[in-house]
């Protein structure tokens, strides 16, 4: 079963639980349901484990282990100070012999550790807090059992970064002695007994003792697995970029990190970057050999496709209202890859629905929007001198601007010449900004569903080549580039989506949950200006 077969597998099963649950189940049923919410987890499928989640809270609002991945749920998909509601009461009720109890306690920890790691400024007073009470957590969880390794770990990497910003813990703890004591208990672990999260805890555990070539080793055996989940790949990833903030060490920091990367990639996974993350990973060239070692010649591979996505990326741009923030995504375009007749020149393209002459709603007018390319410069802003062409969202849904001042030194994207085979392994990508968030890059889940091209397209809106993915995509990811795999080559302008009731393309009967893209094949054949 193919990688997107599974995530619809999933989906359908969580559907068929809620229904059972809405109606009533026996007790020894919630037991499925919790495991199930749990495979959710583990494919990083958020939205469907936190409605699940919620289903099983209501049939057993007592059981603990569907309580922790609940909110586990809230602090993955940025619900914080939530999930801390939902966890501090649990972890009061809890015996401390409950195996829940370390659980609760120590995602307790993990919560207040992100209120750290969210924070703008790390020295502040209310940052600090947020780190000591997550340092306070993990610390009584590891010194009432030293199998509680996760806590202990989480206890090194806190600590060390806390020393690096020169802020001085109660007790000022030894960090390479609690290290230590980590990797003595993970060792002292039987090879049946090991879990999922052993090899990563001990490569933690080994980067707290200062044992270099024993961190490479064990993330080496770690990323190599055929089973690694991409909720533990991207754990792993988070810690040592976030935490850790190996990047910022030497090369084989950077190396390892990108090692995470690459697997993350190879499993489908999804990335989140700032704009400045974008910026200095184009900067940097890695070296290959870790990485093909590792994953073999393609997890090289999937590194140079990777800096390729990277490099788009600078393209991509927030499409913002002056007297605002981000209402959409936009892209750089050669005039002349649209129309070889048109002036050699950079324009933007997003969606009518973005920006448009009248401001027509949810759009703004263009003398009141500015365009930035984030990933490049978020401080430059670009005013748009004109619309060049538009077309309604009834059509092709989409704004071609010309702006007031030139583009330099930011390569437009590439137009790909035809679309892609519709068939099992053919993929799309998305970057833009969902919500108005920071740019994201889609890469999960990311199966092309069908288009409106050759050879065996039926369009039903005259001149319109729509395209349909399910590459996953939020409100704000209007005017987002479609990519094809392989070339990163841009195939449509993103415009519309829903997880149901999308009617399916060229004439077949029946709807699904699918995104809508508008080919840039169509747009271009269109485009008069």
């Amino acid at each position: 079963m193919s990688e997107s077969s599974e995530i619809d597998a999933l989906h359908a099963k969580a559907a068929d639980w809620q229904k059972k649950l809405a109606q009533g189940i026996e007790d020894d049923e919630v037991a499925q349901a919790v495991r199930l919410v749990e495979e959710l987890r583990n494919a990083r499928q958020y939205a469907e484990m936190g409605q699940l989640a919620e289903w099983v809270s209501r049939r057993a609002p007592d059981n603990a282990r569907i309580r922790t991945l609940y909110a586990q749920c809230l602090i993955d998909t940025g619900y914080v100070t939530a999930a801390i509601d939902v966890l501090n009461p649990l972890v009061q009720r809890l015996a401390q012999s409950d195996p829940q109890y370390a659980e609760a306690s120590g995602l307790l920890g993990r919560a207040y550790k992100q209120v750290f790691f969210d924070a703008g400024d790390k020295t502040t007073g209310a940052a600090f807090g947020a780190l000591e009470r997550a340092v306070e957590i993990y610390r009584e969880a590891f010194d009432k059992s030293d199998s509680n390794t996760w806590h202990g770990v989480n206890l090194v990497a806190l600590l060390q970064r806390g020393k690096r910003l020169g802020h001085r813990f109660a007790g000022n703890p030894d960090v390479k002695a609690i290290a230590r004591r980590v990797v003595a208990a993970l060792e002292k672990v039987p090879e049946e007994r090991r879990d999922d999260w052993h090899l990563p805890t001990l490569a933690e555990a080994y980067l707290g003792v200062g044992d270099w070539d024993a961190v490479e080793r064990t993330i080496r055996q770690y990323v190599a697995a055929r089973d690694a989940k991409p909720f533990l790949i991207a754990s792993t990833l988070r810690q040592f970029s976030q935490v850790w903030d190996l990047e910022s060490v030497d090369e084989r920091g950077r190396a390892l990190v990108d090692m995470l990367r690459a697997r993350l990639l190879q499993q489908g996974g999804e990335l989140d970057l700032q704009a400045a993350d974008v910026r200095s990973l184009g900067a940097r060239a890695a070296d290959q050999g870790p990485l093909e070692a590792v994953l073999g010649d393609s997890g090289a591979k999937t590194y140079t496709w990777w800096q390729t996505g990277l490099q788009r990326a600078t393209a991509v741009a927030a499409i913002r209202s002056k007297v605002g923030g981000r209402i959409g995504t936009g892209f750089l375009l050669s005039a002349k890859a649209l129309r070889p007749d048109a002036a050699d020149e950079l324009v933007v393209l997003t969606n009518f629905h973005v920006v448009n002459e009248h401001g027509a709603s949810p759009g703004i007018r263009p003398d009141v929007a500015e365009v930035v390319f984030e990933a490049v410069d978020a401080n430059k802003a670009y005013a748009v001198a004109s619309i060049l062409w538009s077309s309604t969202p009834d059509r092709h849904d989409a704004s071609i601007l010309r702006l007031a001042e030139a583009v330099r030194d930011i390569a437009p994207m590439p137009i790909a010449r035809a679309l892609p085979l519709v068939g099992p392994e053919a993929k799309t990508y998305v970057i833009g900004h969902p919500g108005g968030r920071d740019l994201a890059f889609s890469f999960q889940d990311n199966e092309l569903l069908d288009h409106e091209g050759p050879p065996n397209g039926k369009p039903s809106i005259e001149g319109v080549c729509r395209v349909h993915y399910k590459a996953p995509t939020e409100p704000g990811s209007s005017g987002s580039p479609v990519f094809n795999d392989g070339l990163w080559e841009v195939i449509a302008l993103h415009h519309k989506g829903g997880k149901f009731g999308m009617p399916r393309l060229n004439g077949v009967d029946g709807t699904y949950g699918a995104n809508e893209g508008v080919s840039i094949g169509s747009i271009s054949a269109a485009a008069r200006w």
